[in-house]
């Protein structure tokens, strides 16, 4: 198939990680495949990735923008065009009736606007809970897939200056509000063990101030940006989540396909794969610290509730399972 990919996101993060190995996984697969997005974006793609740029800066009510979008679309002769989250889904109405491709939209996070899905031919959600919020007939499911992660050996201990007789957590993802990285903290002050916080963002000097006030009981380091996540994950005895909102928690998969024990706040897609044990209510540190404390009194059964959603993982959570359901929506829209 020829297939039309479009991005009017600018920056990087979880999105943009799906669009990019989506579109390689799909020209490994075999079909042509364009992207139309930001320059910065286009950028970081392969040369055998037909890339054609726009301003993604643009608002989406732009005739600039979706004229642009049109013109592209012609030029990519495609057989599908698929819209990744709100801003491109809402510019891809605007053209669908100027072009004979199928559309299709895919929800990324929690909106409260997501009529325009339901006007193109299909749908997709990259969790149930998505799903359930767009409430369509054209709408399916389909959880994001990463590739197999590589780990190498760290020590911890030595790297990062921690305890080596405490077990160590680690938690993943951009410094902003929206991660909870504030609410871990207040979780977890007192408890003897470590943990590391992997990334960077805003509220680095914030957090670094809850820090330096833990208790001397806890240590905890902000690690900064690494490229070596799943090493570090694969080396700590636990994946804390503790996010006030997710479309869907890439940290999730990738902690389910090392087989790292999980605890999450109630968020996609943790609250849909894991056992309800390992899932506590959004921005209650009080019980995040109770059920931590509890699964820590006994690791073994910390593991063996992990079991079902890591045998979901490596079936439904792999850059392979993603890209042949996604496939799959495709092939039965153009037999339609």
């Amino acid at each position: 198939m020829n297939i039309c990919q479009i991005l009017l996101s600018t920056g990087e993060g979880g999105l943009e990680k799906h669009v990019r190995e989506m579109s390689i996984s799909l020209n490994k697969a075999g079909h042509t495949v364009s992207v139309i997005a930001d320059p910065q974006f286009l950028n970081t793609l392969p040369e055998q990735i037909q890339r054609f740029p726009v301003n993604a800066c643009l608002s989406r009510n732009n005739p600039l923008l979706w004229l642009s979008v049109l013109y592209f679309i012609h030029r990519s002769k495609a057989d599908i065009v698929h819209a990744q989250a709100n801003k491109a889904t809402a510019v891809l109405n605007k053209c669908r009736h100027f072009h004979s491709a199928k559309t299709v939209g895919t929800l990324h996070n929690i909106k409260s606007r997501v009529k325009d899905y339901a006007k193109l031919d299909q749908a997709i959600a990259v969790s149930n809970t998505l799903r359930s919020q767009l409430n369509i007939a054209n709408a399916v499911a389909v959880y994001n897939g990463i590739a197999t992660p590589t780990v190498k050996a760290i020590n911890l201990y030595e790297d990062f200056g921690l305890n080596p007789d405490l077990p160590t957590f680690c938690a993943v993802g951009r410094l902003v509000e929206t991660k909870g990285f504030d609410l871990l903290l207040k979780a977890i002050d007192g408890l003897h063990l470590n943990l590391l916080i992997i990334g960077e963002g805003k509220e680095r000097p914030h957090l670094q101030k809850q820090i330096q006030a833990l208790s001397r009981n806890t240590h905890c380091r902000l690690t900064g940006y690494r490229p070596d996540v799943s090493s570090l994950m694969q080396a700590c005895d636990g994946v804390l989540i503790s996010s006030r909102r997710e479309g869907f928690s890439y940290v999730c998969s990738e902690a389910l396909l090392l087989k790292i024990p999980i605890l999450s706040t109630d968020v996609p897609v943790a609250n849909e794969v894991l056992d309800n044990t390992l899932i506590v209510p959004i921005a209650d540190t009080n019980a995040f610290r109770q059920r931590l404390e509890s699964l820590l009194a006994n690791p073994a059964r910390w593991q063996n509730l992990m079991q079902d959603a890591i045998a979901l993982a490596h079936t439904s959570m792999t850059m392979e399972a993603m890209t042949e359901k996604t496939v799959s929506v495709y092939q039965t829209l153009i037999e339609n």
